[in-house]
């Protein structure tokens, strides 16, 4: 088993710095050959400390059992550094979302070279898992996200990833200049992780998808199967268009939630009201439309007229 990093785009920049992609590399024997990217927007910080937690479970692994990994694992905990070091979610300078930026063009702008040396990089893995938290307004469940057109493939992956919630929805011409979508389109089978809200982190979010990982590697084989591993602790729910209801705000103001998110919550319960700091009258309630699951809860209370404020999934039937 050996541990290198590697520099797969690298580019000159004024005053002497260079713009470096780098992944960390754990090479074990001919097995299956995955990977895991994060940061690819710059305010979104829980799949840095996934890459960490990783790399930590792997240095234990180098140092007792070595041969225990068959395949190779690849960490790219930073795919968009510019971003990450001015705590945007754009690439800098070219305000262009890396993420709509795929499969990219090496003769290109910067944000469409870098999609194209991820795109090389990543090309024929077994699985690639893209971390993404939610952006600084909402607080997510952990959560895999699937475009319908490829979910006979992922769900089966999916549900071996110790997440709360498989949301499967249809598919939207953006989504197509994704990584995810340009892998998938390819045969790369990627799944789209989202969770806990940006610029922030959740370290029991990260530790709950690093257990499943370990868990879908070994099933994948790059893991020898007398590996022990945490035991998986949570088992998803499955969502789609039909059962995620919305729920935006009806007028401007600050929104205060009086329901718990990842609760259960029943239809004209009172998840929140939306107040002025002007005066003292209540401007709006907000109440669930169904009996179901908040899955998604606003974390910053500013908001304006369709802001969206929660998400509920609608029970089709089972308990969580």
């Amino acid at each position: 088993m050996t541990q290198t990093i590697e520099t797969i785009f690298s580019l000159a920049m004024p005053y002497r710095e260079t713009l470096d992609i780098r992944r960390t590399v754990y090479t074990g024997g001919d097995g299956p050959r995955v990977a895991v990217t994060a940061g690819i927007h710059g305010d979104e910080l829980e799949g840095l400390y996934v890459c960490h937690r990783l790399a930590a479970w792997l240095d234990q692994l180098q140092r007792s059992n070595p041969q225990h990994l068959l395949g190779q694992i690849e960490l790219y905990p930073a795919l968009n550094p510019l971003g990450l070091d001015t705590l945007t979610r754009s690439v800098p300078v070219f305000d262009s979302d890396l993420n709509r930026s795929f499969p990219g063009s090496q003769q290109g702008d910067l944000p469409k070279r870098l999609a194209a040396a991820v795109m090389s990089a990543l090309d024929g893995a077994s699985l690639v898992v893209d971390i993404h938290a939610s952006n600084i307004y909402l607080r997510e469940i952990p959560q895999v996200r699937i475009n319908s057109e490829f979910s006979d493939i992922l769900v089966p992956l999916a549900e071996q990833a110790n997440l709360d919630l498989i949301w499967i929805h249809g598919a939207a011409t953006v989504l197509e200049a994704t990584v995810a979508h340009s892998l998938n389109s390819r045969g790369t089978p990627c799944l789209v992780v989202e969770m806990g809200v940006g610029m922030r982190l959740t370290p029991d979010y990260c530790e709950q998808l690093t257990i499943g990982l370990l868990h879908l590697w070994q099933g994948l084989g790059v893991l020898a199967p007398e590996v022990t591993l945490p035991a998986l602790t949570h088992h998803p729910m499955v969502a789609d268009d039909s059962n995620v209801h919305y729920l935006n705000a009806q007028t401007s103001g600050m929104f205060v939630p009086s329901a718990a998110h990842w609760t259960d919550v029943r239809r004209g319960e009172l998840l929140g009201t939306i107040v002025s700091p002007f005066h003292g009258d209540i401007l709006s309630e907000v109440r669930s439309p169904v009996d179901g699951v908040l899955f998604t809860l606003r974390e910053y209370p500013l908001v304006y007229e369709g802001s969206l404020m929660a998400r509920i999934m609608a029970r089709k039937g089972g308990a969580r």
